[in-house]
């Protein structure tokens, strides 16, 4: 069942994307930050609404659709998406594939107790106040690269 659903998230991610919808949701969503996601005060726009796919269509689809949306992202950005959706999935049993398999891992055994109601009084403060302090400490200090060889973004040294 749990593989079955992976295995439909994918499908559905990768036909959606062909349609162009993702990425003009996006665009709308961002609205004047599209171009600049990951500049503050527009990266904290960009993580609410990565955390809100995330949790709508689970993390790694969302990262899926991300990548067609825009694959020309530096390796900041990058980083930001992967922290943001790893982080964010964290938020609700739905957004994070571990948190599925393992609510379906116990309740194979016949334990089902591991809920989204009891998962919340700790998923969502903790997911929170990790995505913005983590936000915070990527914003101020640059962990990737601020440059792409491979957009030829990079100068070269002399």
């Amino acid at each position: 069942g749990l593989l079955m659903l992976f295995i439909g998230q994918f499908i559905l991610i990768g036909s959606f994307d062909d349609t162009g919808v993702p990425q003009g949701f996006f665009s709308l969503a961002m609205g004047g930050c599209a171009e600049q996601m990951t500049s503050v005060p527009c990266v904290y726009w960009f993580v609410l609404v990565i955390t809100i796919l995330s949790n709508v269509a689970s993390n790694v689809p969302v990262v899926q659709m991300l990548a067609a949306t825009f694959p020309y992202a530096t390796p900041y950005d990058w980083v930001q998406v992967a922290f943001s959706a790893t982080i964010a999935g964290n938020l609700t049993m739905l957004g994070s594939a571990a948190n599925m398999i393992v609510a379906f891992q116990a309740a194979k055994v016949g334990d089902r107790t591991f809920t989204s109601e009891r998962h919340a009084p700790f998923g969502i403060p903790s997911t929170l106040i990790s995505l913005y302090a983590g936000t915070f400490l990527l914003s101020t200090i640059h962990f990737a690269p601020e440059c792409s060889e491979k957009l030829g973004e990079c100068e070269e040294e002399a």
